[in-house]
């Protein structure tokens, strides 16, 4: 019939109009990319100055300076790197001296190094240093009243490191000038979550640290879920949806005066956007 001839053809169209639009995004996203080298050229001086005051001998490794991404992000992400690299040279390269009786070169290495992941950047800050202890990590956050001792017994050393992050969390026993005058890494991980990134960090006793950066892309474009109330479209950015479901009115219920879904063994708290948004 002449109607399915027409959603036929429709559908082909649809299918060109969506092709067409996503070839316009990638050209419009090309053209929003630069280098990431425009940010990692600035740090061999830094580590030089750096080096020299603190009286260390430094040798600084960059990799994938050509390694693209949207300058929106190359904008945000040079005062959390100068913190992180920084915090190598103060905290876990140790002097000369001692990484000679450590059996290790007497020159200190970091390696500042960029690549492309998926939809992602992973931008990495590994040194050789010390390293960090799980344990005396775990002190310093028992001290400071940051977790009680039942927590951290049922942490992983991975979750441990995580604490690092959280404000007021310094090992330091004095403050020095160049690790950020009591700027803590909480304000790293602050500046990254504000371009919708994580941060990890791993560590060797003895073998040194290394903090992982993984951010998007872009911020210019995030794909997003649009859902229909009361006839306003709102969207959601995909990145905050684990998953869609449909539900009945009998899976809801109230604890403590609020509704709640039971969802498999967990209840999770509703949200009606009808009355968030006054509709």
């Amino acid at each position: 019939t002449d109607m399915d001839v027409f959603a036929d053809e429709f559908g082909k169209l649809v299918k060109r109009i969506t092709f067409i639009t996503s070839e316009l995004q990638m050209q419009v996203l090309k053209i929003r990319l630069v280098p990431v080298g425009n940010v990692f050229k600035k740090f061999p001086r830094i580590v030089r100055n750096l080096a020299r005051d603190l009286g260390k001998q430094v040798d600084l490794q960059i990799f994938g300076e050509d390694t693209e991404l949207d300058r929106s992000v190359v904008d945000e992400i040079g005062d959390p790197l100068i913190h992180l690299v920084r915090n190598a040279l103060d905290h876990a390269l140790e002097s000369a001296e001692e990484r000679l009786t450590a059996g290790k070169p007497r020159v200190g290495c970091v390696t500042l190094s960029a690549k492309h992941e998926g939809n992602n950047i992973i931008i990495s800050i590994k040194d050789d240093g010390r390293g960090m202890s799980p344990e005396k990590i775990a002190a310093k956050a028992l001290e400071k009243g940051i977790a009680t001792g039942e927590q951290l017994a049922a942490m992983s050393p991975k979750e441990i490191f995580d604490l690092i992050f959280l404000p007021g969390f310094s090992t330091k026993e004095k403050v020095s000038d160049l690790s950020g005058r009591g700027v803590g890494m909480d304000v790293v991980r602050t500046n990254v979550k504000k371009l919708n990134g994580i941060i990890e960090v791993k560590s060797e006793m003895g073998k040194g640290s290394e903090f992982i950066l993984k951010l998007p892309l872009t911020l210019a474009i995030i794909q997003s879920l649009m859902v229909e109330i009361e006839n306003e479209i709102y969207s959601i950015p995909l990145s905050a949806v684990i998953e869609t479901l449909r539900v009945k009115e009998e899976d809801f219920s109230s604890v403590g005066g609020r509704e709640v879904l039971r969802l498999r063994k967990s209840a999770l708290p509703l949200m009606r956007l009808q009355q968030r948004f006054g509709i």
